[in-house]
This record gives C-alpha cells, structure tokens and sequence, in this order.
C-alpha cells in the first residue's frame, strides 16, 4: 500500500489520496493505545507545559521587576546623594538632658557637635508675703500696686466685708490675688496655704531682668509680698563650635543655636554636648531592610539560574559583593558562604555611637555600600525582558523540534514523492504497529 502525501497540498488524485490517508491514520491512531499514550506524553501534555512556562516566565519578570525595584529603593534609602535619605534627615540630641535638652527648629544641614556650658539659668521674679494664720481675722485693709514696668494694678481690699464683719486672712488674699490676674499685667499671683498658714505668692510671667516687677502700698494682711524672694536674672551661657568660643546671655531659657536651625532649653548649670547627627534607629532600620531586600533578590536570582541570560549575569553582578569584609564588618554586616549578609544591629548601633562621623561615610560615600547596591539594582533593572527567560524559550523551542508528531507534520508537508516523506510514513508504522 502506497502511502501518498500526508498533508500534501493541490486538488490532484494525490490531494484526495491525502484526505483518505489522514483520515484512515486518525482512525487508527485513536484505537491504538501506544498512540494514545503518546500523543499525551507530546501533544496535550507539550501544550500545558509551554502554557505554563509562558505563565511562569511572565510571573517571574514581575517578581524579578519588583524585587530589583524595592532593592533600589532600599539602596536609596541610605545614599547620601538623596536628599530625602534617613542619612540627610539629622537629628539633635544633648549629651546631658538635665543641662539643656535640644530639638530641629530649621533643617540641620551638617553632622556637628556644639559644646555647651551654663553659667546661669534665666529666671522669673518671685515675691512671697509672710504667712498668716488662714483662719485668722485680718486686722487692716489692703491697698497696694504690682507695676511690671509697662502696666500696673491698684489692690484694694477692705478688712471688713459689707456687714461689717472682719474677713479671714485667706479671704484677703484670695480677693487680693483675683485682682492682680484680672489686671494683666506680667505678674500672676496665687494663694498658697500648708498646714493652716497662707501666703499670697507674686511671679514674672517671664523670666528675665526685663521682666521684673515692682510691689509697693499697705500690704495688710499680704505684709512682705513687697519684698523679692527670687530674684529675676538672664541665661547666661557660652558656645564653642568649630573651634570658636561665644559667650551669650539671654532673658530667656529657650535659645537658638547654628543659625537659629537647633532649638536649645537650659535646664541647668553645667556643661553639655548638643550634636546633630543621623538618627540611628532609623539609620539601622534602613540597614536591615537593605540587606533584606539584597539577600531576597540574591535568592530570587540564584533559585533562577539559566532560566536567561539576563538572570546569570544579574547573578554575578550581585555576588561580587557590597563592599570588603573589613567595610562591612564595620557596619555590624557579615558575609555568608552563599553570599547572603548578615546584620548585628547591635553591632551597628554601637559603632555608631563611637564614630558616627565614619560610619556615615561607609554607608553614605560613592564607593561604599548603598551606592554599590543602588548600581546593581539600577543594572538589573537594565536587563532586557528577553535576556530573563531566553533560556526557557530555547528550551521550549527545543523540545518544539524534538516533538515527535511536530516532525512528522514537518515531513509530510513535503509532498508524497519527497525522498524525506518517508521518515513521516516510517513514524506513522511505529505507531500503528
């Protein structure tokens, strides 16, 4: 029996001699189990398959895309070149909170260390009367002035309320200190009592010289509240900053320093040491997420590898490293035998503290570590979408060829008298017999 071309083409005797045999050979292979077991082994199952390595290879250029994405945005996070990084976002901090305790008022520009030394904290006048008997009967009225300076208050109170009974001592001085707050002036004033005894209590809105205040008049039973029991005084103190010692003196305990850019409170006498400098919990957060995201895209690559040209070369990329071990270890980061990092931040935070100077600039400078890890995220995110999965694509194409019925269909389409149509008829027979 003459097998005439398979698939052959034209509208000859041969064409419908074609028709005939395709359709005695569906007849036969769809009985025959050696075929059956074939055809799923090269047609159904080769369909599934490359739809699914297409479904994969999409799946892992997103996964590829992102993790190369979120490793420069790690990267970025500590580059001293940007702006917006944990490493340009300065924080002020006093070496001694019990001296002067300090905060950002402006945008700190530099690292610096600012020395400070106190000699006297500003203050508010403080005029106390004499203490009375609370429950006591006052015996005179009360007629005074409080004069701030730039406005004053007349006290009047009488000893004797309008039924003609003598008022209590308390009630005096409460009326009297009601009056010196509704005058608004720069003095508040208050009733202070403990164990039976009451004073009336007279204080500076303000610390400061320019805020001392003058008391003066028949002070009853507020006696004594004309003299000055604290005395109102300046902050005096100095700053030394590059080399160059300032002395200042200020009505007041909040003062500025770089500029007005570092907001000061003096708390007390004594030396302190106000720095600017990288916040470090925010600087060893950024490390850790750093290495994280370097050591996820190391394992992404590596469980990768061959799937393309571009995921091997990536891979060489980033296992050349971040740096030396001696750099690193600086920064609390070992290497691993698989190349992966490890991070101390313990380590880091300790190292910190020592230099922070030095350890910015391993992290910061073009040459150490998060430049070197923005670069190669930048080039991985340079690698073309082709370069990532051509290794899968040749496989495919590879076993495309190899595909028993594909080459057979490749074969028959040469016509019935093509000497290479025989291998088609020969593959047909082995399975048929």
């Amino acid at each position: 029996m003459a097998i005439n071309g398979i698939n052959s083409f034209g509208t000859s005797y041969y064409s419908y001699q074609s028709t005939i045999n395709n359709m005695r050979l569906a007849q036969a292979l769809s009985k025959n189990p050696r075929a059956s077991q074939a055809y799923s082994g090269y047609g159904s199952k080769y369909s599934t398959t490359r739809s699914a390595a297409m479904q994969s290879d999409i799946s892992f250029a997103k996964e590829y895309s992102t993790s190369m994405s979120d490793l420069m945005g790690a990267a970025n996070e500590l580059r001293s070149t940007n702006r917006g990084s944990v490493l340009n976002d300065l924080t002020v901090s006093s070496s001694d909170t019990s001296i002067a305790t300090a905060k950002e008022k402006l945008t700190v520009r530099d690292q610096k260390d600012i020395q400070l030394d106190v000699q006297q904290i500003a203050q508010a006048q403080v005029n106390t009367s004499d203490g009375v008997r609370a429950s006591g009967r006052a015996e005179s009225d009360m007629n005074f002035t409080v004069d701030d300076g730039t406005k004053s208050v007349n006290v009047r109170v009488g000893a004797r309320n309008n039924n003609g009974v003598s008022r209590t001592n308390v009630d005096m001085l409460k009326e009297a200190a009601e009056q010196i707050n509704m005058g608004n002036t720069g003095v508040t004033a208050s009733v202070v009592q403990k164990d039976g005894i009451a004073s009336l209590q007279l204080e500076s809105k303000s610390s400061g010289t320019d805020n001392a205040f003058r008391v003066s008049g028949e002070m009853g039973a507020a006696a004594g509240a004309e003299n000055v029991r604290t005395e109102a005084a300046n902050a005096k103190y100095s700053v030394t900053s590059n080399g160059r010692t300032m002395q200042y003196e200020s009505q007041s305990n909040e003062v500025t320093m770089d500029s007005a850019r570092i907001g000061v409170s003096l708390e007390g006498v004594g030396k302190a040491t106000i720095s600017a400098g990288v916040d470090v919990d925010k600087t060893a957060s950024a490390l850790d997420n750093l290495v994280k995201s370097y050591n996820s895209s190391l394992k992404l690559l590596n469980d990768n590898y061959g799937r393309g040209t571009g995921v091997n070369r990536q891979l060489r990329n980033m296992a050349s490293g971040l740096g030396s071990s001696q750099t690193l270890e600086k920064l609390g980061i070992t290497v691993n035998k698989d190349a992966t990092l490890s991070f101390d931040r313990g380590s880091f935070v300790e190292n910190m503290k020592e230099n922070p100077s030095q350890t910015r600039e391993l992290v910061s400078n073009v040459s150490n570590m998060a430049e070197r890890a923005y670069a190669k995220a930048t080039a991985g995110m340079n690698v073309s979408s082709s370069s990532l999965v051509n290794g899968d694509i040749s496989s495919m194409s590879s076993k495309t060829i190899t595909n028993p019925y594909n080459v057979f269909a490749m074969y028959s389409r040469s016509g019935a008298y093509n000497m290479s149509n025989y291998y088609a008829v020969g593959t047909m027979m082995s399975y048929l017999i």
